[in-house]
Parts: structure tokens; C-alpha cells; sequence
């Protein structure tokens, strides 16, 4: 905010805010259950040069960089809202912004204002608690923002969110978001996860846009896995695989990852969806995708 009275206004904002999310937790849209997924991912920037100045001031003693210094270079979220007696989720996004053309504290605002458009939503990431949580954090304590409602406990168990990293691992190892996609024959991870950052530092936008939205879309689809399993929602999943991958051509147009990979296999995922008895794959496998998960 750039003086006192856009501060006010932002105060007034989140206290309306906060008081819509009381009666939403007390109360139901038309009697109609619902269950609201925001869905983000992050790709980060080192800021050496002030990492720089705590390693003359610490000396030998300083750590090695991490967190704290992480500035978030990149973000994508989408939205998801399943209501009951509707057969797949109504989505806003994905969207999509970069250091490219924002600035790291324009980015999470941004992000923040998505989630308190929907207080009662779950802030839903793939190992949030260990990284991007923090530096949301830290972005907001830098910049004076207000934490969303999503935000503001600080438990790794609160309610409010979904670290899928760390839920569906149990006391199993924690696995990477590539590894358990292609465990589930999701597609994910356009590019290598390790080269991520050398493409960040070198301002190379369009691979990171790429595997920043690629990442969110891997989780999104994930989420809606991990919640129908958990009965928290219903919904016909090959229908709603496809409503979140048109959603992201809408929102995407150009991203090649959505048109090229990721559109294709939702669509033979649906088609396969709708025939019937065992359907037989290439490798001699076999399952049964005329069943559809309610």
C-alpha cells in the first residue's frame, strides 16, 4: 500500500473478509455443501547479495544459504469449488505470474487476495510446510501484508491447509511430487525439477512459467485423488480431470506442456472413461475404466 489510507481500506478489507468466513463456517451457500480447494506451487530466486552480507557479518559461523533468502520468483494457483450434486468442480485459473513482470511482494499479493476471496477454502501445496509457507511468511512480515485466514496457523496440521507431501506419506518417506505422479500415471515436471533454479537465475521465463503451472496442475489433480479417497468430495473424477485440464487451456493458451501432454491425456483418460467392461493397454495390463469414481 503506498500511504495510510490505502493501509486503512486493505485493514477494512480483511476484517469484512474474516467476518464472511465466520458465517460461512456456520452456515451453507443455498443448503448446498461445499468443498474449496486453491491449489499453488512456487519457483524461488536466491537473494545472494544479502545472503552475502550475513555470511561477512556471521563469518564461519554463517548457514548456508536457505529459506530465509528465497525470493519467490514464480507462482500459479487455481481454484476449485465441488458442489454437491455436481459432477465436477467449478474452477477459476490456473493462473500464472513471474518475476518477468511482477514484482515477488505483487505476486503474493495477488495470491493472498485469491485466498481471502474464498476464506474457507484449503490452501492446498505439495511440501508447502517445509518451504513456500515460510516464505510466504517472510514475504509478508518484509512487505507488511496481511496473512490470509489459510495462512495464519502455524501448526503443519492445521486444518486450513493441505501439504499432500507430507499427508499422503504417513510416516512413510516423504516422495517428490514427479515420483508420486508417475506412480498415479499423472503427467508432470516438463523439466527436470534440479534445473529449475539455473533458468530462474538466468531470467529464462518460459520453462519456468511452464513447470511452475505443470507443478500446480499435478497437484490440483492430485488433491482431487487424495479428497475423493478421503470422502470429502464427489465428483465423476475422468470428467473432472478434463474440466481442470480445459480450464488450464482456457487460462493457458500458450503453454505447450497443457496442449501438447497434458491435453491429450486427460481427453484418452475420458474416452477411455466411458467404455465399457476391462480395457486392455499395450503392455498386456488390464483395468477397468468404464467404472467411474463417485
Amino acid at each position: 500500500m503506498t500511504n495510510q489510507s490505502d493501509r486503512m481500506d486493505k485493514l477494512v478489507q480483511d476484517l469484512e473478509q474474516q467476518a464472511r468466513s465466520f458465517a460461512a463456517r456456520n452456515g451453507s451457500e443455498e443448503g448446498r455443501s461445499t468443498r474449496s480447494l486453491i491449489v499453488a506451487d512456487f519457483e524461488f530466486l536466491w537473494d545472494r547479495s544479502r545472503h552475502h552480507g550475513y555470511k561477512t557479518q556471521e563469518g564461519k559461523d554463517a548457514a548456508t544459504i536457505r529459506w530465509p533468502f528465497d525470493r519467490i520468483a514464480a507462482s500459479s494457483w487455481i481454484s476449485l469449488t465441488f458442489l454437491a450434486g455436481e459432477i465436477s468442480p467449478r474452477i477459476e485459473g490456473p493462473f500464472v505470474r513471474t518475476m518477468e513482470d511482477s514484482a515477488e511482494v505483487d505476486i503474493v499479493e495477488s495470491l493472498f487476495d485469491t485466498l481471502r476471496t474464498d476464506p474457507c477454502s484449503a490452501f492446498v501445496t505439495w511440501g508447502g510446510e517445509f518451504r513456500d509457507l515460510p516464505v510466504l511468511r517472510r514475504c509478508a512480515t518484509e512487505h507488511g501484508l496481511i496473512l490470509p485466514d489459510q495462512l495464519r496457523n502455524l501448526s503443519p496440521h492445521a486444518s486450513e491447509r493441505i501439504d499432500l507431501c507430507r499427508t499422503v506419506a504417513g510416516l512413510a518417506d516423504n516422495a517428490h511430487l514427479g515420483e508420486y505422479a508417475a506412480a498415479l500415471s499423472i503427467p508432470a515436471k516438463p523439466i527436470a525439477a534440479s534445473s529449475v533454479g539455473k533458468l530462474v537465475e538466468r531470467g529464462e521465463w518460459t520453462p519456468v512459467r511452464e513447470q511452475c503451472l505443470a507443478d500446480t496442475l499435478a497437484t490440483a489433480l492430485l488433491a482431487v485423488r487424495h479428497c475423493v479417497a478421503l470422502g470429502q468430495i464427489t465428483c465423476d473424477q475422468m470428467a473432472t480431470d478434463l474440466a481442470i485440464v480445459e480450464a488450464a487451456h482456457a487460462a493457458q493458451p500458450n503453454s505447450e506442456f497443457v496442449t501438447r501432454t497434458l491435453k491429450p491425456w486427460a481427453r484418452a483418460r475420458h474416452a477411455r472413461s466411458r467404455l465399457k467392461g476391462v480395457v486392455y493397454h499395450v503392455d498386456g495390463s488390464s483395468d477397468r475404466e468404464g467404472e467411474r469414481v463417485m
